[in-house]
């Protein structure tokens, strides 16, 4: 009888959960842990939140202009005006926009999602199949891995970046997203699974490892491991 294959560690990434204890957040919505547990990746994209529609109903990215002191977003192959997604008024654009990069002035594109450029689904694959199946009660978990417009913003700027708490989401640095969805480490089918509060992160055995990875994210340590196969 074979072995069964060993995992290495490959990566590791700074990233930041919810509170341990629940608390009530400055924007009014509960800051509580992230859920533990073994999940499976779904995919990635850019997010339309029901839950924050203020400033992410509309997707990271989407064409912005201002006619005549009017703002429009292009949505769905034609121009449409930003109030018909959003109550926020032209100058709360202009004072964000300020605050994020110093100046104050109309974005050709929306860049104040509050999910970022990129956010990563995953469910509980409750028959094991590691495929997102629907018709077995299967649906993304309500807590995702993304940045924020501040950090998009300070990594924007070549400044360093701080994760702060999060909602329950596990937060992560502009450029380490990408990196994680250049590498595979975020692909479809790919095991997360998010350690308790008690857990404190590995260090080894680090190594040289391959496909299947597996996405490992210790909310007290604040890292994401990232195993794969031993070479």
């Amino acid at each position: 009888m074979s072995k069964p294959n060993k995992r290495v560690i490959v990566d590791i990434y700074d990233a930041v959960g919810g509170p341990e204890v629940r608390s009530l957040g400055p924007d009014g919505h509960v800051m509580g842990p992230t859920d533990s547990g073994k999940f499976v990746m779904a995919y990635c994209g850019k997010h339309s939140s029901t839950r924050y529609p203020d400033w992410s109903k509309i997707r990271w990215g989407t064409p912005l202009k201002e006619v005549s002191g009017q703002l429009f977003v292009f949505h769905d192959g034609k121009w449409r005006s930003l109030s018909d997604f959003t109550p926020v008024t032209r100058d709360q654009i202009l004072d964000y926009h300020e605050s994020l990069n110093g100046t104050r002035v109309i974005p050709n594109t929306w860049i104040f999602n509050d999910f970022g450029h990129q956010t990563c689904y995953y469910f509980n694959d409750i028959n094991r199949d590691f495929k997102l199946t629907k018709s077995k009660g299967e649906k993304i978990h309500g807590e995702f891995i993304h940045t924020t417009p501040v950090d998009e913003a300070y990594s924007a700027h070549g400044k360093t970046v701080i994760l702060i708490e999060s909602h329950g989401c596990i937060h992560v640095k502009p450029e380490d997203i990408d990196d994680m969805i250049t590498k595979k480490y975020l692909r479809k089918g790919n095991m997360i699974v998010i350690h308790k509060y008690n857990e404190i992160a590995p260090t080894q055995p680090y190594g040289r490892g391959s496909l299947p990875y597996e996405f490992h994210f210790y909310p007290n340590s604040e890292k994401i491991v990232i195993m794969g196969i031993r070479k």
